[in-house]
């Protein structure tokens, strides 16, 4: 599981005048990732922004973003946090037993042409030109409902609760969707 996170990151040198160690800190948010105990185990190294493949994508990820400031702060040298384990992380163990069996020899890489050629049996050739259009209508139309759903609402506390509404809606249609998820 992964989320996003406040993270505080320090940062020691020596003060001029005395000598002694000075500590500043700066804050960002950062991708999170859990084991299933909900210990962090990993952040992302750099922190990351809201974006999107279109305009409802971005909405959402300063959404979720947004939810990041109601959880505690992390500290970036304390990751991973104490109690995570990386066997309670299906994640980590799934990449560390890829990593295993790679390097000893066990197990090679599938070639990108290979898995394509695979794929296309089975669920037919991809039309790479059908799809780029079918992504461009797509976005196209979901920019022509944010401007309808979003341009021009004051004040801002109006627009946020409209932002956060559309969220939750998301969220119930993706776990009507998805219920693998």
């Amino acid at each position: 599981m992964w989320n996003y996170r406040v993270v505080r990151k320090r940062y020691a040198k020596p003060d001029t005048g005395s000598g002694n160690e000075r500590a500043n800190y700066t804050y960002a948010i950062h991708e999170a990732y859990y084991d299933s105990n909900k210990h962090v185990g990993a952040i992302t190294q750099d922190p990351v922004e809201p974006f999107g493949e279109n305009i409802e994508e971005l909405r959402h990820a300063w959404v979720m973003m947004a939810e990041a400031f109601g959880q505690p702060i992390l500290d970036f040298d304390s990751i991973p946090e104490a109690g995570y384990e990386e066997k309670e992380d299906p994640m980590a163990s799934a990449l560390d037993k890829r990593i295993k069996e790679i390097e000893t020899g066990e197990v090679k890489g599938i070639p990108f042409e290979q898995v394509k050629r695979d794929l296309e049996e089975k669920f037919s050739p991809f039309d790479e030109e059908e799809y780029e259009k079918q992504v461009e209508a797509e976005r196209m139309e979901k920019e022509k409902m944010h401007r309808k759903a979003f341009v021009g609402i004051a004040p801002l506390d109006e627009l946020m609760k409209k932002i956060y509404a559309d969220y939750l809606e998301y969220l119930e249609r993706d776990r009507t969707e998805n219920p693998w998820k």
